[in-house]
């Protein structure tokens, strides 16, 4: 679900996208003054039927401080969104388990099959199965071995993981990975095929840009 953002300007960048006929062009992404600060400039357009082309509505610099991923792609796009609580934030909000297994599945390959259903349903094309796993050996031969290792994964997949496993027959156990907790809580900026995960964002007008 998505959330407002602490910072005004950035509210009201995500407004002025609202509406169906309203476009957002991402123009340049460019690195800030530390290595994980990355800045976007990018422009609100509204649709002109009149002219049968895009209105500038306005220019804007965004800031996004503590970056740990992104995906960019420039130029158009149709919507752009906050959110605090996405799952592709759980790798950087949450602490990691490890997911132990035992016994024998009742049906492997349905059991894979479905596992990688459970990561592209709230990961999407952005995070795979294969991310996650122990790769000392295939995981059809992991999962007929008996037990033993199956990945390490934030705390809200190892329930959905836990789940499953537990649904095919498995026993299953989580210890705490050897990690630091996060330091701090990272949101998400989603526009179409563009994504950054950072500590905070802030946003100014450009003046004369508009």
């Amino acid at each position: 679900m998505p959330n407002l953002p602490s910072d005004d300007t950035l509210q009201k960048i995500l407004t002025e996208l609202e509406p169906e006929n309203h476009l957002g062009a991402l123009l340049t992404v460019q690195m800030g003054g530390t290595p994980e600060e990355v800045q976007l400039l990018l422009q609100t357009t509204e649709f002109d039927e009149e002219r049968n082309g895009l209105r500038p509505t306005g220019s804007y610099i965004i800031r996004c401080l503590g970056v740990r991923e992104h995906r960019v792609s420039v130029g158009l796009f149709n919507s752009m969104v906050y959110t605090e609580t996405h799952s592709l934030l759980w790798n950087h909000n949450y602490p990691f388990q490890q997911v132990y297994f035992s016994g024998m599945p009742d049906n492997v390959d349905g059991l894979m099959l479905e596992l990688t259903q459970l990561y592209g349903q709230h990961y999407g094309n952005f995070r795979t199965l294969a991310d996650d796993l122990n790769r000392a050996m295939p995981l059809g031969k992991l999962l007929t071995s008996g037990r033993g290792l199956l990945g390490e994964m934030p705390i809200p997949m190892t329930e959905k993981v836990q789940k499953l496993l537990e649904g095919h027959g498995l026993a299953v156990s989580l210890i705490d990975s050897d990690q630091n907790p996060p330091e701090a809580q990272h949101a998400l900026l989603v526009m179409d095929d563009s994504f950054f995960i950072a500590q905070l964002y802030s946003a100014d007008p450009l003046e004369g840009k508009n």
